[in-house]
């Protein structure tokens, strides 16, 4: 399965891939880009131009932050097996990363449904938000190449899994 994404200048892109890389290394996987930075939200950076590399290997069960050089839009892909199902740890007292798995778009409520009381608020790159709490929503749906700020509301971490039959790849899709 190939993913490929598209990333925009000036704004951190918040991204993930829903297949696992054949090569792991963050510089592979970042490495057709004319990067700046690239981070997670363990605050390990991948900053090629000063050999940073607190990162080391891409991990499927994070979101990064990208920003690009240069005024222009930019592209890069992936090509592995597909995640499929898997949970993500989602820690209080912080703003999870947190990646898109399911290889179609899913309604945000559909995507949170039976974990309302436990998040404060979900919001992409674009500034749009869910606050489920108070019913408050720009975020209407989810999608593959995607990453997603997630903040809890309590002080217990969540064990997170996508709904089945979201639409966890099978075969080839090209996602941008």
């Amino acid at each position: 399965v190939t993913q490929e994404l598209d990333l925009d200048p000036y704004t951190f892109n918040m991204t993930s891939f829903n297949v696992d890389p054949e090569d792991g290394s963050v510089s592979s996987i970042f490495g057709s880009l004319d990067l700046l930075l690239a981070k997670n939200d363990g605050s390990d950076y991948y900053v090629p131009s000063y050999n940073v590399d607190q990162i080391e290997t891409f991990d499927n069960t994070d979101g990064y932050k990208v920003f690009l050089n240069g005024g222009g839009q930019q592209y890069m892909s992936a090509t592995g097996l597909p995640v499929g199902e898997m949970s993500i740890d989602l820690h209080p007292y912080m703003m999870n990363i947190m990646p898109y798995f399911p290889d179609a778009c899913m309604a945000t409520s559909d995507v949170f449904a039976g974990y309302e009381d436990q998040i404060l608020v979900i919001k992409n790159d674009e500034s749009d938000y869910y606050v489920p709490e108070f019913s408050v929503m720009t975020l209407t749906e989810m999608c593959p190449g995607e990453a997603y700020g997630v903040f809890l509301s309590g002080a217990s971490a969540i064990d997170f899994t996508y709904p089945t039959g979201g639409g966890f790849s099978s075969s080839h899709a090209d996602v941008s």
